[in-house]
């Protein structure tokens, strides 16, 4: 296929702040791409937008300029785009054009975009249903996320046991806090005012019922994105957990294996600052929980080697970095390390299901995303669609 033409414009994305979309024309019509942001950012990814974005918009669109007539017949067509594309750029601009490029080539070639990564593989989600921290404006417990997980490979039935959970757990909500009216964070878990510990026992209490009820392998999971509330050596929370409102590193690693113990997690992201990889390994060799690495490994494959023996999990997230071509580098490295791979959704989406396409083909076993807002659902969806 040809490119036409490729023009970038401002969107908005799941959290009502503008973003870039691409679009791409080609004799097989017009296809977009658009960019996510996350509001709880590694230290280590790259910057989503360098500057005022309408000013970003107008120099992009110098570059797309230039992609006239430029032949996309494969996937490394694409990632030739992307090592064209100056550095100043790489983030949201260089990922929105990625995207676009990929349902173009999906459609010329009318074949799904995830074929393009090599795989097919079964994916389930790992949702948040409780949402703390950042995405919770501060005001809630100090753990960013509690999720659920089932060890299901069946999409459809891990779809409506996790459904099952979310909505025990609002009724639950309703008769244990005055504080509670319905509200969710920006990718769809609850917003409380209940403690870290009070939302893991409720949590865990939905978890029992639907386990009860449905007899399936239900777990859950939280991310702790320890790095948010790491100071001055000290983890210090704002709503105190086992009495305790400032730890040493230490004793941050205790408090995890306590939790994994008591509520029996499946899935631990983000257990300890992002700088330090040896308290990660310390979490993994104190639990037998998956330990996921986010903020410390940013997507990044100069990162994940000296991950290895110090997680045993991690997640891909595609605008950490801004290119596909490192993304898929990213997820080779992985099945050679031998880490679970996560793909995940970011606080601040858009519409386009991509991540998910790109969780099937890449051998990903989950995809992290919520299940509650339609921007989130779109991605489920897809899955559903795939399996």
């Amino acid at each position: 296929m040809k490119i036409k033409s490729a023009i970038g414009n401002k969107v908005l994305n799941s959290n009502s702040n503008f973003t870039i979309q691409v679009k791409v024309e080609t004799e097989d019509g017009f296809f977009r791409g658009s960019s996510p942001a996350g509001e709880s950012n590694s230290k280590y990814e790259v910057l989503q937008f360098r500057g005022d974005l309408d000013s970003e918009i107008r120099e992009f669109n110098t570059f797309l300029s230039g992609l006239k007539n430029r032949d996309i017949n494969e996937i490394q067509d694409i990632y030739g785009v992307e090592k064209l594309i100056p550095e100043r750029f790489v983030g949201g601009p260089s990922l929105s054009l990625s995207y676009a490029l990929l349902y173009a080539l999906s459609a010329s070639l009318r074949v799904e975009p995830y074929s393009f990564f090599g795989k097919k593989s079964p994916v389930v989600p790992v949702s948040k249903i409780l949402g703390g921290g950042v995405h919770a404006g501060n005001l809630g417990m100090d753990i960013q996320e509690i999720l659920v997980m089932t060890l299901d490979d069946n999409i459809k039935e891990s779809v409506a046991s996790t459904l099952a959970v979310y909505k025990e757990l609002k009724e639950l909500l309703k008769g244990s806090t005055y504080s509670f009216l319905g509200g969710v964070d920006p990718e769809g878990g609850f917003v409380t005012g209940l403690d870290n510990y009070e939302s893991l026992k409720l949590a865990k209490k939905a978890v029992e019922h639907i386990i009860q009820k449905t007899g399936k392998d239900i777990r859950l999971g939280i991310d702790m994105a320890a790095s948010t509330f790491y100071q001055d050596g000290k983890y210090v929370y704002k709503k105190p957990l086992y009495g305790r409102k400032e730890v040493s590193r230490d004793e941050q690693v205790d408090l995890i294996k306590k939790l994994s113990e008591e509520f029996d997690l499946y899935y631990i992201e983000d257990p300890v600052d992002e700088t330090l990889i040896e308290d990660y390994g310390k979490v993994l060799s104190e639990t037998s929980a998956l330990v996921v690495g986010d903020d410390v490994t940013a997507t990044k494959t100069e990162r994940l080697s000296s991950a290895e023996g110090n997680i045993n999990s991690v997640l891909i997230k595609p605008n950490q970095v801004g290119l596909l071509y490192k993304v898929s580098e990213f997820s080779v490295m992985a099945d050679k390390l031998k880490f679970t791979k996560i793909v995940s959704h970011r606080s601040e989406e858009t519409c386009i299901p991509i991540i998910s396409d790109i969780a099937v083909g890449t051998g990903a076993k989950y995809l992290k995303v919520g299940i509650n807002r339609g921007e989130r659902v779109e991605k489920i969806n897809r899955l559903l669609e795939l399996q």
